[in-house]
């Protein structure tokens, strides 16, 4: 249980993800009372799919905030750096080029590169 727990950041957790945990969290009680006290088949057939379904949604969601996380990531802006690659920009330099200058001054990931390229192109032009 304490696995998928774990997964929720205070400052990220959107109320979809707070509701399948709080759900999950009801259901597993609901069936540790119904196996304690109650014993009804109908009742623990229910809960025990209804919690397959929704790890299934638990497991999909950090891989869907993963993905909106690198559409918002946010680089510091360093105006003597931009103007260095504004530079090279200016000078004709490739774009592939200024993307590795950019991947090793910076020592960001290709695609962060890629996008902080593109910010300082854009404001460029």
């Amino acid at each position: 249980m304490g696995i998928f727990f774990n997964k929720i950041d205070s400052k990220k957790a959107n109320k979809y993800q707070i509701r399948l945990y709080s759900c999950f969290t009801i259901l597993i009680i609901v069936n540790v009372i119904n196996s304690w006290f109650l014993d009804w088949l109908w009742l623990y057939i229910t809960t025990s799919s209804v919690l397959v379904i929704l790890v299934i949604f638990l497991l999909k969601t950090p891989k869907r905030d993963l993905d909106e996380e690198w559409k918002q990531l946010e680089i510091e802006k360093d105006e003597t750096f931009e103007n260095k690659v504004n530079l090279l920009i200016r000078n004709g330099r490739r774009d592939v080029d200024i993307i590795k200058y950019i991947r090793k001054e910076k020592n960001l990931g290709l695609l962060p590169a890629k996008q902080y390229f593109d910010r300082i192109k854009a404001s460029s032009e």
